[in-house]
């Protein structure tokens, strides 16, 4: 017991400075747990058994995050994004671990280590912007579930290699048995767990217990634990059982958040200097391939040219499952101390680096580099246009009732599709981000008559009102908070897009040139 209140004890403190000093806690937790490393009063084993305790709750949050429905229409993109970093991240893995001196095992556990993204950083960074439902989100959505899913399925297989084949498809058997209690249960037993909405206490019990009872099935089956955390949050990730799961589970995560980075950091002490470059060199191969190479697949998979750099720079960070990967291959006796550090010490890196990478102002930065091709049939006109940002599902109404009535329009739009079908009418439209002020610019936007925008993002919105001050801008939000600051800044917002049309033509046919929006 006295390893646990030290344990709390250190982390305590540590969120304690944390707040009077008013930074994030995970470093001082770290710090604290290094701290501690010294003292010999945590063994080795029981700070393994707190990290892999941490990290299943973790895992098991993480997984109440990743709905399959979310992906729907982006389940091809998600998949072929997911499929080509994990490949390639683990060749090039394996490759810099064998050119940095690693046996073979010991590079195919730091290639396995770098193959997956973040859940528990991507997934709260997703939720902060509020950009879980954009496309670009879904797809990262996907690609998260698929690269988890691949890794619970590798790391039986890892251990279990030197056992033979049958010890190999024994596992998979096991993983395979687990995934269908997996789906049993969101189909069946998830919804008792709205039955209990409103009792809380029983209902945190009912949920641990299944958190737990996923774990005792994963050892009984001789899994790893996370294995059955990981899945056990998937089968609670249907909605609206995960909006109540997740309301009784923030204050725990809390504490198991204190669990996991403390021990971490007591678990890898201070390495040497060796290995804190063998850790640089891998952490780089993960921050430089990524970005670009999520990019490139997403793109081609439908997404526009900022939203795959968004979700290159999103997923470009090793995961709390690198950790599992590294702690089961020591306690399996298959790799050493050092090579575990170097997993964890660029996991911490990566994960560190995240929040200031995917920036909004470096994906606008590496979107220079990146030219969008464009397709335009006619020059659009020089001004007292109508101009349309964003012509999928929701603007093509619009941009009918425009034509219809004969007024002068342009379009600009992300997705090639909707450009080629543009194209096809010889109506002017760019391909490219509608709240790039280079685009705008060559749209003539600050001498369109009126704007109506379908950019889903605020920020983009703001980049847009900022730009083109003095011209009526037509902007649909999902929400009353976006719709304040939307009319606060000169633009009209509407709440649903069905309304665009007829509100925007309501004013139109009653305003001259030069009118106000309607407010």
């Amino acid at each position: 017991m006295h390893g646990i209140a030290l344990l709390l004890a250190a982390a305590a403190a540590a969120y304690g400075l944390a707040r009077a000093m008013d930074i994030p806690p995970v470093p001082l937790l770290l710090a604290a747990g290094v701290l501690l490393a010294p003292t010999g009063l945590l063994p080795a084993e029981f700070l393994q058994d707190s990290l892999i305790l941490g990290v299943s709750f973790l895992l098991f949050q993480g997984g109440i995050e990743l709905n399959p429905a979310r992906v729907r229409g982006q389940r091809g993109a998600a998949l072929r994004v997911g499929l080509v970093q994990f490949i390639a991240l683990a060749a090039l893995g394996l490759i810099a671990a064998v050119l940095l001196g690693f046996d073979l095992l010991s590079a195919g556990y730091l290639a396995l280590a770098l193959t997956a993204s973040s859940t528990l950083v991507t997934v709260r960074l997703l939720q902060r912007r509020r950009q879980m439902f954009e496309p670009f989100g879904r797809v990262v959505v996907g690609v998260l579930l698929l690269q988890d899913l691949l890794v619970i399925l590798l790391i039986p297989l890892m251990t279990r290699l030197p056992l033979g084949p049958l010890a190999v498809g024994q596992g998979v058997l096991a993983v395979g048995a687990l995934g269908i209690l997996m789906w049993i249960s969101s189909r069946w037993l998830t919804p008792a767990v709205l039955a209990m909405d409103g009792d809380e206490e029983p209902l945190l019990l009912v949920v641990l217990a299944f958190l737990f009872g996923f774990m005792l099935l994963a050892g009984w089956l001789d899994l790893p634990l996370v294995v059955g955390a990981f899945l056990a949050g998937v089968a609670l990730s249907t909605f609206p059982a995960s909006g109540v799961v997740r309301s009784q589970l923030a204050s725990i995560g809390d504490f198991f958040t204190a669990v996991f980075f403390t021990a971490l950091g007591a678990l890898i002490a201070v390495p040497e200097p060796g290995v804190i470059l063998e850790a640089l060199a891998l952490a780089a191969v993960v921050v430089v391939a990524t970005p670009p190479l999520v990019a490139f697949v997403a793109e081609r998979a439908g997404l526009g040219a900022k939203p795959a750099i968004e979700a290159g720079l999103l997923l470009a960070q090793t995961s709390e499952l690198s950790l599992v990967v590294g702690l089961y291959g020591v306690a399996e006796g298959q790799i050493d101390g050092e090579v575990f550090t170097v997993i964890a010490i660029v996991t911490l890196i990566t994960m560190f680096l995240t929040p200031t990478l995917s920036h909004e102002r470096l994906a606008w930065r590496l979107l220079r580099l990146h030219p969008v091709p464009s397709r335009v049939t006619q020059p659009p006109p020089v001004r007292d246009h109508v101009l349309l940002l964003g012509s999928g599902s929701t603007g093509m109404p619009l941009l009918e009732t425009i034509l219809t009535s004969g007024q002068e329009v342009a379009v600009v739009d992300d997705d090639p599709a909707v450009i080629a079908r543009l194209g096809e009418l010889e109506i002017p439209c760019v391909r490219g981000e509608a709240a790039d002020l280079e685009v705008l610019d060559r749209v003539n936007a600050r001498s369109a008559r009126v704007i109506s925008s379908t950019i889903r993002r605020p920020e983009d919105n703001r980049r847009l009102l900022d730009y083109v001050r003095g011209v009526p801008v037509i902007v649909r939000v999902f929400d009353e908070e976006d719709a304040d600051w939307i009319r606060e800044s000169g633009g009209t917002p509407v709440l649903y897009s069905e309304a665009a049309a007829e509100r925007f033509f309501q004013w139109y046919d009653r305003s001259g040139p030069g009118s106000a929006a309607p407010g």
